[in-house]
């Protein structure tokens, strides 16, 4: 067993919920389009742990404590958290998927933003003096109170469409988002999947595009995301190992090849390449995923019966 094995195997279910709440709260610190995903899982898991743990009777009030100050801080940060999921109907389909069942205040962020919207407008009306000033002074400020999110809407509206199985439709609503931002990376990428999955040869010149913007790192682990919600989970396993042989050190290529790997139900693979992970973060400094790493590892580990659960955190 490796060093990281043996530190792995020390961990118990109250460990992985001080990892989850450390992530969350770093998370909270910047909040941006690429860690709101990891934002709302940390939370949500360490949410359903904490009670878990709670009802087996473990003194977890230092721990509750500091999951509630995380959301509190989500309830104070839900402009921001929103707008980074891509807006509101963005950010109602992320939590869905990320935790169908869990119903809390501090979860339903978009009803915070939209309550925050309505005070405004109230507060807003109030200081007019006559109706017709408040339809004129609404329609005048209409994009600044409600600014369009093609991007976000665009990326939606593909996502819903692919869970019905409609891939075309899917392509529609990626074009119309790349009429607004044609050189976005991201709608570029999507563009290419959509096009490759249809088996036509124009997804190269939209890989290309892509790839020229972000530079071949980036670009593979782009694509690798888009990839993941297609479920072409091989293509993301030759992503990723054709850029771990380019560059040994690209701790995030392990990481998503990871990912595939547990999906497939390779748990042997998935371990190998997470713990080679966190070797390269907690190496080159990269203390975000290395507790990304470490905690996925430990817990994957425990799944697949390679570490015995303690009874007590």
């Amino acid at each position: 067993m490796s060093k990281l094995q043996q530190e792995v195997g020390i961990l118990n279910q109250g460990d992985v919920l001080r990892a989850w709440i450390a992530e969350s709260e770093k998370a909270l610190v910047a909040i941006a389009p690429e860690n709101v995903r990891a934002l709302l899982t940390h939370v949500a898991r360490a949410h359903r742990l904490l009670d878990e743990l709670r009802a087996s009777g473990a003194d977890m009030r230092a721990e509750e404590a500091r999951l509630q100050s995380v959301e509190e801080r989500l309830i104070k940060q839900a402009k921001p958290i929103v707008a980074a999921a891509g807006g509101e109907r963005a950010f109602v389909a992320l939590r869905r998927a990320i935790a169908p069942d869990l119903q809390a205040p501090w979860w339903a962020l978009e009803e915070v933003v939209a309550a925050h919207r309505r005070r405004r407008l109230k507060q807003f009306a109030a200081g007019l003096a006559i109706i017709a000033a408040i339809g004129v002074v609404g329609f005048l400020l209409r994009d600044v109170l409600f600014p369009p999110n093609p991007v976000g809407d665009a990326l939606f509206a593909a996502q819903a469409a692919l869970v019905e199985g409609d891939v075309a439709r899917a392509f529609q609503a990626i074009e119309r988002g790349l009429e607004a931002a044609p050189s976005n990376p991201t709608l570029l990428v999507w563009k290419g999947a959509l096009l490759e999955r249809q088996n036509d040869p124009a997804n190269a010149a939209a890989f290309e595009s892509a790839r020229a913007i972000l530079g071949e790192r980036d670009f593979l682990i782009e694509r690798a995301q888009v990839y993941l919600m297609l479920g072409e989970h091989d293509q993301v396993i030759a992503d990723m190992t054709r850029l771990i042989a380019a560059e040994p050190d690209a701790a995030e290529a392990y990481l998503t090849r990871a990912t595939a790997y547990e999906t497939v139900n390779q748990l042997g693979r998935a371990i190998q390449d997470l713990e080679a992970a966190a070797e390269i973060a907690q190496r080159t400094g990269n203390d975000t995923l290395f507790a990304t790493a470490r905690v996925r590892l430990g817990v994957l580990m425990q799944s697949a019966g390679a570490i015995a659960p303690t009874a007590t955190p």
